[in-house]
């Protein structure tokens, strides 16, 4: 039987590791409306459970519990992602993920919980630019107006025909979490939405 712990992935490659940067200008000769870079430096730990493990995750992370749904909590560059009501996605830094996971457990005891170390799972990507909202709008039914899906909202939803998780890190810049085998579709598809507004991606 295969370890649950071995990754899924040959040593030093990441979900997109095998695309070159690409780019195509802006038809109007104005900036490019979107960019894409692979996060590949961040680790990723799915956590189930309630709110009695608020303070081991601050005592670990230093983020403090997300205090309502569709928040995240950002402490340097560990970030907690609310997914649902009892379930929830640590983000850090790369390499780090398997000690946290450790301490937290360790913290928790005998608590009811689920801590799963995803980071081969999921793929992370950074969204930037002008059209960031306009593009992400053709494949998604979320209202994504600064006013309805500010800085520090995320939510989980679909782009086009993948499961996504969206959080909005400045007014034009999103973190997009997608699962590792559909990072490609995600990419061709953010490509070719962003065709009349310029696309980069940089690897």
């Amino acid at each position: 039987m295969a370890n649950a712990q071995q990754s899924s992935m040959l040593s030093g490659q990441t979900s997109l590791s095998g695309r070159a940067p690409y780019s195509s200008a802006n038809p109007d000769g104005g900036p490019t409306g979107l960019v894409v870079r692979e996060i590949a430096e961040l680790g990723k730990v799915n956590i189930r459970g309630g709110a009695s493990m608020a303070p081991a995750l601050k005592a670990n992370t230093g983020c403090d519990f997300p205090p309502e749904p569709n928040r995240v909590v950002s402490a340097g560059a560990r970030h907690i992602v609310w997914l649902g009501p009892d379930e929830f996605l640590l983000l850090c830094e790369a390499g780090r993920e398997d000690d946290l996971h450790r301490t937290i457990r360790n913290d928790l005891g005998e608590q009811h919980f689920s801590l799963t170390v995803v980071t081969d799972g999921l793929c992370a990507l950074q969204l930037n630019g002008p059209a960031l909202r306009q593009v992400l709008a053709k494949g998604c039914a979320l209202d994504l107006h600064p006013r309805s899906f500010g800085i520090g909202n995320c939510a989980q939803t679909a782009l086009s025909h993948a499961g996504v998780t969206l959080i909005a890190m400045d007014d034009d810049r999103f973190t997009m979490i997608c699962r590792t085998s559909f990072a490609p579709y995600v990419l061709d598809w953010l490509q070719d939405a962003a065709i009349e507004y310029g696309f980069e991606f940089k690897g």
